[in-house]
């Protein structure tokens, strides 16, 4: 069952990140004046990232909102393998202006295959272990969903999930399945979690296997929920979105974004399946540029151009050499200060003291550089170089 939590949190995974006292205590703290400067050692023997890395999603699942009136008719959901687990969970209203949080599920909820249908509620169908377990561990996430099972007598294929006239029509539900056993998968890559809002957002997909994407389209969704449609394009079965990001929504500091990619694929079987993969990104504003970098005995100087003032975090990896010639990372240092809007200067001040004690042998030099805008939670720039550190 582990794959099946994995799939049910993502969703919610994201929006619990940061709770509101935990972000405001944050937001406090990155208005400080103050300027702090510390080292630290790392293990030399484990690898050390201060650089944004790739990300690759791959997915068996698909989700759909749909109303309490779509629900009554009866939705249909295409599985490509036997056992698909289906959840279905309400989602808030609104009235009057303020947030209505629904739990209810309706009742007499029935799962067809054309050729027989049964009460979600029937010993084959029905996860009541799982779902009354997840609601234990984790209430909050969990006390409203309704976990299901497709028994493998009913197979796969097209299924219809009928609300026989339980639902209250302008109710709202998100409904996810989870094809576990399906090869059918839709893969998806970025180059990079983080894209400056002057910049491009690059992301590429493609159908796992002998499958083949029927359509597909990309959507990034902001923390605050707008929406905007990626313009990607199909190169055999290979799907590209090179996408300048034009976006209005500013978003809580520390907000993950979303884009969302869902496709229809056609499996090997010749199934028609639905496939939605998610990769969370930070759209950052660019508050500072770092224009160049020097070494000295005492560490690194930064030149910045700062766009907006605010509390800026720069982070440097010291290495030094084994018994080998091998350069090993050692030491990460820490600097953050306010910093007006303008040209400035920041330094890293390096812990030579601890170099020296480290059992590594210079010439010490700095490897990896990261900066950081701590105001607004975001990471600006990084750059990978040689900058050597004079003797202690």
């Amino acid at each position: 069952m582990k794959s099946f939590k994995t799939f049910i949190a993502v969703p919610l995974a994201i929006a619990a990140a940061l709770t509101a006292a935990a972000l405001q205590a944050q937001q406090l703290a990155n208005r400080s004046r103050e300027s702090v400067t510390f080292s630290q050692y790392v293990d030399p023997g484990s690898e050390q990232r201060l650089a944004d890395t790739a990300i690759a999603r791959e997915s068996r699942s698909f989700f759909r909102k749909v109303s309490g009136a779509e629900l009554n008719r009866g939705i249909e959901l295409v599985t490509d393998a036997d056992r698909a687990v289906i959840q279905i969970t309400p989602l808030d209203g609104v009235a009057k202006g303020a947030r209505v949080t629904r739990r209810e599920i309706p009742k007499g909820m029935t799962l067809s295959n054309g050729a027989q249908r049964r009460s979600v509620n029937d010993d084959s169908i029905a996860l009541h272990r799982m779902s009354q377990g997840l609601r234990q561990i984790m209430p909050a996430f969990y006390r409203r969903a309704h976990a299901m099972r497709v028994p493998a007598d009913m197979g796969h294929g097209k299924l219809t999930l009928h609300a026989n006239g339980n639902a209250a029509a302008n109710s709202r539900y998100v409904v996810y399945v989870l094809d576990k056993h399906s090869d059918t998968t839709l893969q998806v890559q970025a180059p990079k979690t983080r894209f400056s809002r002057d910049g491009r957002l690059l992301l590429d997909a493609h159908a796992g296997g002998r499958a083949q994407i029927d359509s597909i389209s990309a959507t990034l969704v902001a923390p605050g929920g707008e929406r905007y449609v990626l313009g990607g394009q199909m190169r055999g079965n290979q799907y590209r979105v090179d996408w300048p990001i034009r976006v209005s929504d500013s978003g809580a500091p520390g907000q993950l974004w979303e884009v969302e990619v869902a496709s229809r694929i056609r499996s090997a079987s010749g199934a028609l399946v639905e496939r939605v993969a998610t990769v969370a990104t930070d759209i950052f504003q660019p508050t500072a540029d770092l224009a160049s970098v020097y070494s000295d005995t005492r560490g690194l100087r930064l030149d910045l151009d700062i766009r907006q003032p605010g509390r800026y975090e720069a982070r440097a990896l010291v290495q030094g050499r084994d018994r080998n010639g091998d350069y090993l990372p050692i030491v990460l240092s820490y600097s953050a200060e306010w910093l007006e809007a303008g040209r400035r200067e920041m330094s890293v001040p390096v812990d030579m003291a601890r170099l020296a004690a480290s059992g590594l042998d210079g010439p010490y030099r700095v490897q990896s550089l990261q900066l950081l805008d701590q105001s607004r939670m975001a990471v600006l720039d990084y750059q990978r170089g040689s900058w050597e550190l004079g003797a202690p």
